[in-house]
């Protein structure tokens, strides 16, 4: 049976004096209050209330239950009401998953502002490139990169997108030439990221022609930013997301090449449990970083 179903009806009727009047305080009918009573006596195995043609009152063993219950009851109530308060209130540990690119060129220049917009959230970030269980392993929200998410019972929101872009540092090109079509790319050192789905074959699109080379290369790493300095370094050419090489392009320490040619785009997603379990403080992350990161992905492809 649902004893706390039971307790709730049984609490209601001692303060009421009668099972219609608790009935009307519970909002269900009258049959249903008597019902569950009975049920809690029989699982209890003790007469709770002394029935009478006339009057309604409690047992011994009815005053005692009823102290007991009253105080469970309180405390259940009270811990429904602090957890309304954490969702109505961003407050409490936050633990955030985040790819460790990301994490470190995107999302961590943000955390400064967003606790000053947030104080009383305490943020629990951990940057790897793993795709976390949120729910086994507790994360509140987490930072996915894809060009479509796989479907889930997770919720997604999306905070940004961009391109993937092709390029390689000044000298580099000297010395062994700015490829002009991605088939002159297998001619080319190409520095791998070990992650991607296929990390051995890129692939272009120009008006509808689709170019799809196997590149090699003296570099398979599993670090975005690692592949980033290899490719400012002088070591190859590297294909990577636009916001990973945004300020060396801008300073000219990487040169993109194959302007012509499109490779594909990207999406940054925040995935999160189902809402019904959603905190305010995983709102507020979400909508703050959905502000942010818009901002900066209009200011990056206006560079």
């Amino acid at each position: 049976m649902d004893v706390l179903s039971g307790m709730r009806a049984f609490r209601a009727v001692a303060a009421a004096g009668s099972f219609v009047g608790a009935a009307r305080t519970l909002s269900v009918t009258t049959a249903w209050t008597s019902k569950l009573v009975l049920q809690l006596e029989e699982h209890l195995g003790v007469q709770l209330l002394a029935r009478t043609t006339r009057r309604i009152s409690l047992t011994d063993a009815g005053r005692l239950y009823l102290q007991r219950c009253a105080q469970i009851l309180d405390d259940l109530d009270e811990a429904e009401r602090s957890v309304g308060d954490l969702r109505a209130s961003p407050r409490g540990v936050l633990r955030v998953s985040a790819p460790m690119s990301f994490g470190l060129l995107r999302l961590s220049p943000l955390l400064p502002a967003f606790h000053r917009r947030f104080p009383d959230v305490e943020l629990d970030v951990v940057l790897n490139d793993r795709v976390v269980d949120l729910v086994e392993e507790g994360f509140d929200v987490a930072v996915r990169i894809r060009a479509q998410l796989e479907s889930s019972s997770l919720i997604a929101r999306r905070l940004m997108g961009g391109v993937r872009v092709a390029c390689a540092s000044p000298a580099y090109l000297a010395a062994h030439g700015v490829p002009r079509h991605p088939r002159e790319l297998a001619q080319h050192a190409c520095l791998r990221y070990s992650l991607h789905d296929a990390p051995g074959r890129w692939e272009f699109e120009r008006r509808g022609e689709r170019a799809t080379v196997d590149v090699r290369g003296p570099l398979l790493i599993n670090s975005g930013i690692a592949q980033r300095d290899a490719a400012l370094a002088g070591i190859g050419i590297l294909l990577t997301p636009d916001f990973m090489v945004a300020d060396a392009l801008q300073a000219g320490t990487l040169v993109r090449v194959l302007q012509d040619f499109h490779a594909s785009g990207y999406s940054v997603f925040a995935v999160s449990p189902p809402v019904r379990f959603a905190t305010a403080k995983a709102r507020a992350l979400i909508g703050f970083l959905q502000e942010t990161l818009a901002q900066a992905d209009g200011s990056l492809h206006a560079r």
